[in-house]
């Protein structure tokens, strides 16, 4: 977080203040919430004069054209990296943008919550019944939206419950592997309606793309869909980033994805606007939309796949660092431990009698009290105490997602077992977090980047004009 509210103070210092009028948020996440351009309702106004003395930490502001210039990249930092075009379908009328600051408020509560009234966002926002009213009617007349009929409950004014429209629009999420690649089609409204994944044919990214196309081209038709919905294609790659824009250092499995500009890459091979993150990031932030997200706010996701790493999730947002790196889990662990990943556990099954030529193989045929997983378990526990009492000691999350490609009985088995480093105080345990197994089926990777570009341009902070509106 220190780098976040290090650039946050920077841009602060940068804005010209003015006599203005500034609301004062309801509680101390005011400087995360302006970092991450995340609209709060105001709960009292008060008149500051120039060069307040008033802390940072409780300001909040209406920002002018420099203040969202310079939100703008610590806002980039939460969603990945992104190269081409929005459709121009999808843009409102100013041409610009997809959807403002309170639009994406509204459609996010009701991607979280489901249908709601028009009372009810106003509730729930502390907008004004007019100015929900406001919101609302574009975004109807988009085909966005949609109102059903009013239903009569109890006394007052009958109540017409808003809701998203899953066909209007709708994501590819691509999980690239170093034996797989697998792929989500995602609704507006939530619904997963594809799923596929194949063995990687070619890891030469021309070749690898040919099948991504197909692969989503087949789905796109399979359900019916028009292609012309699409908003745009996530894709999340095992690798850590380098510092340098959309360049990871992937597995040498993957050597032609290592240390190219993927973004552009991508966009020009796959025909569309691109979003690219790693895979321990993208399924976090997809268990934070479709998961456990939608009732705990803070959780770390443990990744398990060839490799091991996560994502973590903080006040809804994900929280990617400086570098696009938060979550390398498995840089916790002393060079000399064992790695806690499913190649591991493929090695124990060739030890154990039962080769598997991939991952792919192995977990299509799992057995979770096959000898060779208490094996790997034996050896695996330490590491995973290790990385879970690091997370909360360091990160105080409600929650451990244990997810990736880790089956669920597996999950289960590490549930049933790990422990933390928590010493008891004056008869007290400081508070733990609770470790569970993902709530998502299906490919964690590809439902977590399906969610990338519907997050981008209708849910998350608005990066296409810059920040607030």
């Amino acid at each position: 977080m220190l780098p976040a509210l290090a650039d946050a103070r920077v841009a602060m210092d940068s804005i010209r203040w003015r006599r203005t009028t500034l609301w004062v948020p309801p509680d101390s996440r005011s400087l995360a919430d302006w970092a991450a351009c995340r609209p709060l309702p105001p709960t009292r106004f008060r008149s500051l004069p120039r060069r307040s003395p008033l802390p940072l930490s409780s300001l909040r502001y209406s920002p002018s054209a420099l203040d969202r210039a310079a939100c703008a990249p610590l806002a980039g930092r939460m969603n990945g990296i992104t190269a081409g075009q929005f459709p121009a379908r999808f843009l409102r009328e100013d041409g610009r943008r997809t959807a403002t600051a309170n639009e994406r408020l509204v459609m996010g509560l009701l991607s979280r919550g489901g249908p709601a009234s028009r009372a009810d966002l106003a509730r729930l926002t502390g907008l004004a019944p007019h100015s929900i009213t406001r919101l609302v009617e574009p975004l109807i007349a988009r085909n966005l939206l949609t109102e059903a009929a009013p239903i009569a409950a109890g006394r007052g004014k009958p109540s017409a419950k808003l809701s998203l429209i899953g066909s209007a629009a709708f994501s590819a999420g691509v999980s690239v592997m170093t034996d797989a690649v697998s792929l989500a089609l995602l609704d507006l409204a939530g619904g997963i309606a594809a799923e596929r994944t194949e063995r990687l044919i070619d890891t030469d990214i021309a070749a690898a793309c040919r099948q991504i196309r197909r692969l989503i081209d087949a789905a796109v038709a399979e359900a019916g869909w028009d292609r012309g919905a699409l908003v745009g294609i996530g894709v999340g790659v095992t690798g850590y980033f380098i510092g340098d824009g959309a360049r990871l250092n992937p597995p040498r499995l993957l050597d032609p994805w290592a240390l190219v500009p993927l973004d552009t890459m991508l966009a020009d091979a796959l025909g569309g606007k691109v979003w690219i993150d790693n895979d321990g990031n993208v399924a976090a932030i997809g268990e934070a939309m479709l998961g456990h997200g939608r009732i705990v706010r803070d959780f770390a996701y443990l990744y398990f796949s060839a490799g091991f790493g996560g994502g973590v999730i903080s006040a809804g947002q994900s929280l990617r660092g400086r570098h696009g790196n938060a979550g390398e889990f498995a840089s916790v662990l002393p060079s000399d431990w064992p790695q806690p990943n499913l190649e591991a556990l493929r090695l124990a099954f060739a030890d154990a009698g039962v080769p598997f030529p991939d991952l792919h193989t192995m977990l299509s045929a799992f057995d979770p009290d096959h000898p060779a997983v208490d094996r790997w378990l034996d050896t695996s526990i330490p590491s995973l105490d290790l990385v879970v009492s690091a997370i909360s000691a360091t990160l105080d999350p409600e929650l451990i997602v244990l997810g990736g490609r880790l089956p669920a009985r597996l999950a289960d088995r590490i549930i049933e077992r790990v422990s933390f480093t928590n010493p008891e105080r004056r008869g007290h345990h400081r508070p733990a977090p609770r470790v569970v197994a993902s709530s998502i089926t299906g490919d964690a990777t590809a439902i977590g980047a399906a969610t990338l570009p519907l997050r981008a341009a209708f849910f998350g902070a608005d990066k296409t004009a810059g920040g607030l509106e």
